[in-house]
């Protein structure tokens, strides 16, 4: 439940504007909620997103072919995507990573004689296909967890993103297509604030390069954590998750 300073009147309104939504439309009983410069009351939507990186590397690992690969990522940012009505995020947004380098599997010590990019892109950036997210109550033993669920338009089959692995001496296949779903958590998605530290889940994060199998649904993985705060008309205001 929201612990910050949101006046009575400021949750009322968000509650009743709810109720005067299409019973239809509405995700369930998480929505996204700004909090005013003074802490009193709720802003409008839709908020647009930025993100910095947290760690050292963002990192994909998986197996490819037999080659176990470990892409990683120095920073990254969103392309269009903001906290919209109903827990949603903006269909057809985009996350982008860069300076981005392919690795055997960690630790970091053997660079593949490849450059990976996505298409269209320069090398070592890597933009995801469109996406669409919303909030999800998940099971997480013994209680439930706040996560945002994150796949391509199309769905847990579609496409997250096309790598391309380009080089004279690359071994690797030139196209690969990341397919699946991810789970993104915040520890504290009730706190409102500034900034929040997000991290993919691994329990019910399912991804995988190519072909469906338990196999790679077991060996690829996403690593590191990054900030996420709002831009644009919402930047310097507290955000978090409004649970009831």
């Amino acid at each position: 439940m929201i612990r910050s300073k949101l006046g009575l009147l400021g949750l009322c309104a968000v509650v009743l504007g709810v109720m005067a939504m299409s019973a239809s439309t509405a995700q369930g009983a998480l929505w996204w909620l700004i909090l005013n410069a003074a802490k009193t009351t709720a802003t409008e939507l839709k908020a647009a997103l930025t993100g910095k990186s947290d760690s050292t590397h963002l990192s994909l690992d998986a197996e490819l072919i037999g080659f176990k690969i470990a892409v990683t990522c120095t920073a990254f940012t969103f392309n269009n995507v903001n906290l919209e009505l109903f827990g949603t995020l903006t269909t057809g947004g985009k996350a982008v990573f860069t300076g981005c380098k392919v690795f055997e599997t960690a630790p970091l010590t053997k660079e593949y004689k490849c450059t990976v990019k996505s298409v269209g892109a320069a090398a070592g950036t890597v933009e995801s296909n469109e996406l669409k997210g919303k909030l999800e109550l998940v099971s997480v033993p013994p209680s439930n967890e706040i996560m945002a669920r994150i796949e391509p338009t199309a769905g847990p089959t579609g496409n997250l993103a096309t790598l391309r692995f380009e080089g004279a001496e690359c071994v690797l296949p030139e196209v690969n297509q990341l397919h699946g779903t991810v789970y993104i958590r915040d520890p504290f998605p009730t706190t409102h604030r500034l900034e929040h530290l997000i991290e993919p889940e691994w329990v019910h994060t399912n991804i995988y390069i190519g072909g469906h199998s338990a196999e790679k649904l077991f060996f690829t993985r996403l690593l590191g954590s990054a900030w996420v705060k709002l831009s644009g008309a919402h930047l310097g205001l507290d955000w978090g998750v409004l649970d009831f």
